[in-house]
């Protein structure tokens, strides 16, 4: 075979591969979505990658109303008013409440705890919560979204499965941002991996699993995204606040001497850096005697999510702390 004839060859080879590559792409960008999200019908799929899925503006379902801007609550202005301190909470199903009316949520309470204790300013706090979020994703929901209402304070609603090693984890580099089918293969890829990974390590309760979250390989990440938020906050001359929300399963009888997670608080707390402030509601809940019973929405249904009650007093504790602190000023 001559030269011409081998790059010939070459060329159409290397012409059929593009192609097949091509219809792969687009292919995956019509016919295929990560798995991993809430199916319901305040939920769409989002054109950022890393988000995966998102509220739907303007939708509702049961007691949740979803503003023209995509999240829980009513309308807030982009440009915030003038004599308004704003706060922008982030986090997973904790946060957004589902089962709760909106004045339930922590949200709500907590604008309504600021703003009922004579402040000197207006408080608003945005509710950006969306159920089944990590870390990765409120961190990406932060800089795509939240940050365009300007707040002067950032809230991360912290819950201690945070950090699940999804195997939407994806790289963020300019392949994993652009391409469907690079998205695929890594789905596929970390997929199998995690699933041999828990079957050898066989994991078989609530425990094991909230200890195979916490792996450096999982973990570092999670980590990482909290220290990127700090700097965040810190360059717009803001603070970050980290609320550590204990576990409420069945699985946790109280949240002394017997509670099962006390090293995994520690692993957040260990974060400081000096720029973050921490408040781990565990240690009002055990104040008060609140149990992880009285603190659950429906504890003999294993469900962790808080009450409205215990969000009240969590919305109190963490108007105190804020206050105690000098980043907000109530009298």
């Amino acid at each position: 075979m001559g030269k011409k004839s081998l790059a010939l060859n070459l060329l159409v080879s290397l012409a059929a591969i593009v192609s097949i590559m091509i219809i792969a792409e687009v292919a995956m960008r019509f016919a295929w979505e990560m798995g991993g999200w809430v199916r319901r019908p305040i939920y769409q799929k989002s054109n950022n990658p890393f988000l995966r899925y998102e509220l739907v503006p303007g939708s509702s379902h049961g007691q949740v109303t979803i503003n023209s801007q995509g999240f829980r609550g009513r309308e807030y202005q982009i440009n915030k008013p003038k004599g308004v301190f704003r706060i922008a909470m982030i986090g997973d199903s904790e946060t957004l409440s589902f089962l709760l009316k909106e004045d339930e949520t922590l949200a709500a309470q907590l604008e309504k705890a600021l703003n009922a204790r004579g402040a000197a300013e207006d408080y608003e706090v945005l509710n950006f919560g969306v159920e089944g979020y990590c870390t990765l994703q409120e961190l990406e929901l932060l800089k795509a979204k939240a940050l365009k209402f300007n707040p002067d304070l950032i809230i991360l609603n912290y819950c201690l499965n945070d950090p699940e090693p999804g195997e939407y984890y994806l790289n963020k580099n300019f392949l994993m941002r652009h391409s469907a089918l690079a998205r695929y293969i890594s789905y596929r890829i970390k997929k199998g991996m995690i699933r041999r990974e828990r079957k050898k390590l066989g994991i078989s309760n609530e425990l094991e699993n909230y200890n195979y979250y916490y792996q450096p390989r999982y973990f570092d990440q999670v980590k990482s995204a909290i220290l990127q938020m700090a700097s965040t906050a810190k360059s717009r001359g803001n603070k970050l606040v980290v609320v550590i929300f204990p576990t409420s399963s069945t699985q946790v009888k109280d949240f002394k001497e017997n509670y099962p997670y006390k090293h995994l608080h520690k692993k957040l707390l260990d974060i400081d850096t000096g720029e973050i402030v921490f408040i781990d509601l565990i240690d009002e809940f055990n104040r008060l005697g609140i149990t992880p019973k009285g603190a659950s929405i429906n504890y003999a249904y294993d469900e962790s999510h808080k009450n409205p009650e215990t969000l009240k007093v969590s919305a109190d504790y963490i108007a105190a702390i804020l206050n105690t602190r000098g980043i907000i000023k109530i009298r």
